[in-house]
Parts: structure tokens; C-alpha cells; sequence
């Protein structure tokens, strides 16, 4: 791809060198500049993304870091506890029919 400046910007980036040997052995396997290489891995990236407005973007992250979704226990005790109690509240098992 010929680089036309009213179109591309050059981006410098660093990587781990076990990552760019990584790289270098997949480019020239696939025989492609490392341009090409990384342009289709944050094409893949930036569209596996889902699209967030502000709003929402916390909420996401949350998700993401795991926060919110069920409470965290210390030990299995206290899970056990409070399955325990959850099974005593009223409407928690329905009777068996005889």
C-alpha cells in the first residue's frame, strides 16, 4: 500500500521484543510488511469493541472488571451462610405435593 500523507499517519510504536519477533515471524510468513500485519490486527481489534457512549461507559468497565454482578465471599462459610438464609426466606422453596 503506498503511503499518501492525505490518507495514512505514520504511528510509532513499541513492543516486547519476544512480540516483535512474533510479529516479524508472521509477516514474512504470510509474506506482508509489518504495516499490513499490525493494520489488520487493530482492524480485528477495533471492531471486536463494543460501541459505548459516555453513559454507558462505566457500566461497561464494571461488567468487564466483574464488579456488580453477583457479591464477592470471603470464605465458603459465608457463601454456604448465605445460601443457607436465601433457602429460609419465605417463598424460597415451594412445598412438595403429596
Amino acid at each position: 500500500m503506498p503511503r499518501n500523507p492525505q490518507t495514512t499517519a505514520v504511528v510509532t510504536i513499541s513492543l516486547p521484543v519476544p512480540m516483535a519477533k512474533e510479529v516479524d515471524r508472521r509477516r514474512k510468513a504470510d509474506h506482508r510488511s509489518r504495516s499490513e500485519l499490525l493494520r489488520d490486527a487493530l482492524r480485528f481489534y477495533l471492531r471486536a469493541q463494543p460501541d459505548i457512549d459516555e453513559a454507558g461507559r462505566q457500566a461497561y468497565l464494571d461488567a468487564k472488571a466483574g464488579k456488580g454482578l453477583s457479591p464477592v465471599y470471603e470464605t465458603a462459610d459465608e457463601f454456604l451462610g448465605a445460601l443457607h438464609e436465601a433457602t429460609r426466606r419465605p417463598g424460597a422453596r415451594r412445598r412438595a405435593k403429596k
